[in-house]
């Protein structure tokens, strides 16, 4: 019981800013369901097999390392203010070719789900590596559970009526803003900008 609380904290811990990114994703009509969840399990399954290599080989890696990954949302973000900029419709992808782009939005998902992994490596490193093989096991399994409870409660929420509508209606238009944020704060906290600025 005790392995299995830990787990519930570590992941609670580590990804409660994922819901609201969640939550917005689920209400992007450029982004369908499946690739949301496919894209955060990829994300989340990338998060925790880095932790568990860096935490057999006993290797950390360097704060400024982790920072750097913030660059992607900064880029996705920008990316997206230039598309409102351009008056480019939010659903331009209903065409024969929607196939690749499903492709690319999981990626788009996972990629910022990584980039916002800082937190996560920081803590589950040292977790799985006071951790035996069985325990770890148990840890892992937990943690794709919860990734699956984030995603319902993220759709559930992003439904609602009140916050379906809002999301709806400013969603595409807040999503580069909040996705810049989140890359400065991450570039922040692994002293990039400090590094740059000196």
């Amino acid at each position: 019981m005790e392995v299995i609380a830990t787990g519930i904290l570590a992941f609670v811990s580590s990804n409660i800013d994922d819901i609201f990114l969640l939550m917005l994703f689920f209400g992007d009509r450029n982004f369908k369901p499946r690739e949301i969840i496919l894209g955060q399990f990829v994300g989340i399954g990338a998060l925790i097999g880095i932790s568990l290599v860096l935490s057999l080989i006993g290797l950390v890696i360097g704060k400024t390392y982790i920072g750097l990954l913030g660059l992607l949302p900064v880029y996705l973000g920008i990316k997206g203010v230039v598309r409102l900029l351009s008056k480019e419709p939010p659903d331009e992808d209903e065409h024969p070719t929607k196939k690749k782009g499903n492709r690319s939005n999981a990626w788009v998902v996972s990629g910022v789900t990584i980039a916002n992994g800082g937190d996560n490596v920081g803590i589950y490193v040292p977790l799985f590596a006071t951790l035996a093989w069985p325990q770890k096991i148990t840890v892992v399994s937990i943690f794709f559970m919860m990734t699956a409870v984030w995603c319902l409660v993220a759709r559930y929420l992003s439904r609602h009526p009140l916050m379906a509508k809002t999301i709806d209606k400013y969603g595409h238009v807040v999503t580069p803003f909040v996705l810049i944020a989140l890359g400065i704060y991450i570039l922040n906290e692994g002293d990039v900008l400090s590094l740059l600025s000196t």
